[in-house]
């Protein structure tokens, strides 16, 4: 046998040595056939309803008197606090009663000096004294009121509403502006009817906002309504959620969604859901009985968290075989 023959009888018994130790290494590293003990248990779900971010609370920033706008210094979206100024009206009519009570006062005064100059009765100028502190505290009241024309926010949070136009017309009581007030936000929300018997029975649920990825709120459910209304084809309830925790990014109107966490299903057989195949309309099982396997047919229910639940087929305490995963 020539030295070319024999070398290459050795490289394919070489490479077949390679693919039998390769085959041997798979064999022994394959991953191990995972056993399931079928038991009783809750099946938790987690429900989502969207709405948006709403004021449970406003405030009113209000003219005092008669007159017209002459500088709006807010407008919607704006974040305002206590004290600041939401707009200008025109202080005319205030000026103009100032002026009266100042001249009603120079006339109370000189009124007083006359009878005191004249040697007037005691009860003349008893009379004369009382007439001029009276128009003095006029004077001062009509001197203090020149700062309403500062129509101002009643409390801290947003401006949701401008209700009215520089140079309008307003009159005493006029809105002129709402405040959604800071601290008192929550969501609104439609619940389906096949969703609001756990709504009814939660407490706490978890809020997040589109426009703020990341941030996670909780909330308290407020209201579940009794009324149902039709949109789309589907009956749903109105739901009102007040915010725990409120970021200061938070604008009324912003898309958010209602997280529930609540049982589905109370004490009922669990497997995994990997455990189940499904032929069509058939779900199946591989069942470890006896050391030996059994394909068995169940009937499934309700599934969430990667679990099912098996309304009939299996038995508690029943081993099943989970695939082994790639």
């Amino acid at each position: 046998m020539s030295d070319r023959r024999v070398r290459r009888w050795w490289l394919l018994l070489l490479a077949a040595s390679l693919v039998a130790a390769a085959a041997l290494l798979w064999w022994l590293r394959r991953p191990a056939e995972t056993v399931w003990v079928v038991r009783r248990g809750d099946l938790t779900a987690s429900l989502e309803f969207p709405g948006r971010i709403v004021a449970l609370r406003t405030a009113a920033a209000r003219a005092t008197y008669d007159t017209r706008v002459r500088i709006l210094a807010v407008q919607p979206g704006d974040r305002v606090r206590a004290g600041d100024i939401v707009a200008v009206l025109d202080d005319a009519p205030l000026v103009a009663r100032q002026r009266q009570a100042e001249q009603q006062l120079l006339q109370a005064e000189a009124a007083l000096a006359q009878a005191e100059a004249s040697g007037a009765a005691l009860d003349v100028r008893l009379r004369a004294e009382e007439q001029r502190r009276t128009a003095l505290e006029a004077y001062r009241q009509a001197t203090a009121q020149l700062a309403d024309r500062y129509v101002l926010a009643p409390a801290d949070g947003i401006v949701t509403e401008v209700t009215v136009a520089e140079g309008a017309p307003v009159g005493a009581g006029t809105v002129v502006a709402r405040i959604a007030e800071s601290g008192a936000l929550g969501v609104g929300a439609t619940v389906d009817e096949v969703d609001a018997r756990y709504v009814a029975a939660a407490g706490a649920v978890r809020v997040t906002v589109d426009a703020l990825p990341g941030w996670e709120g909780t909330g308290t459910v407020v209201s579940l309504g009794q009324s149902a209304s039709q949109q789309a084809g589907v009956v749903g309830f109105p739901l009102l959620v007040r915010l725990d925790t409120v970021d200061d990014a938070l604008r009324p109107g912003m898309t958010a969604t209602v997280h529930l966490d609540t049982v589905a299903r109370h004490d009922v057989l669990l497997v995994p859901e990997r455990a189940v195949r499904t032929v069509g309309d058939r779900a199946f099982v591989t069942v470890l009985r006896d050391g030996q396997r059994e394909e068995r047919e169940v009937t499934t229910g309700l599934r969430s968290g990667g679990m099912v639940e098996v309304a009939a087929g299996l038995a508690e305490g029943e081993r099943v075989l989970l695939p082994v995963t790639p």
